[in-house]
């Protein structure tokens, strides 16, 4: 991936590639890539430019908005050469606007997993401790929140070493609707 899209056109492989991920058709991923060089003719979208376009092409509540695109922005990166480069883009987007519970629960789990060892350890649930602390303003909260975060902490089943595991932290979101839409931005 990686590559710039500015001058790219949308070879076959692509197209499956991204049909496959996001159930699209293909006059519709013509459509995003031709919207999206548009949007960034030299082919590296900036944090900036993602949030312009989730502004303007998402469903996402726009108060979270800019919290949601820097946590993402690092994760649609799949490749980690620093830019989100169409493809990535479409994926991410796609799965975190419109996937299957599972898909946006999974991006979440990424997104949670800053070091990208597969597991969430404590200081990454700090971080997300302190993401629920912003998303329920942080005004008196703090004892409610820290609740919750102990009642899912439990509800994962960690490892012997105090970790979540992706599929526990899938499973345990899954069950329980409130944890859900606070702890993941897409669902």
């Amino acid at each position: 991936m990686g590559g710039s899209f500015s001058s790219a056109t949308l070879d076959d492989a692509t197209v499956a590639m991204i049909k496959h991920k996001t159930r699209m058709k293909s006059s519709e991923i013509t459509e995003w890539f031709n919207e999206l060089k548009s949007r960034c003719p030299n082919g590296k979208m900036t944090k900036k430019d993602m949030l312009k376009c989730y502004r303007d092409l998402s469903t996402c509540d726009m108060d979270k908005l800019e919290q949601v695109v820097n946590a993402i922005y690092k994760t649609f990166d799949t490749d980690n050469d620093g830019k989100v480069d169409f493809k990535e883009f479409v994926i991410g987007f796609l799965l975190t606007t419109k996937g299957t519970m599972e898909e946006k629960l999974d991006y979440t789990f990424q997104l949670y997993d800053i070091d990208k060892d597969g597991y969430i350890d404590q200081s990454e649930i700090d971080v997300m401790a302190k993401y629920v602390l912003r998303m329920l303003g942080g005004n008196g909260n703090e004892f409610e929140s820290i609740e919750l975060l102990k009642h899912f902490i439990s509800s994962c089943h960690c490892n012997e070493q105090g970790l979540i595991t992706k599929e526990n932290f899938i499973r345990a979101l899954s069950k329980n609707e409130l944890l859900s839409q606070l702890l993941s931005p897409f669902t």
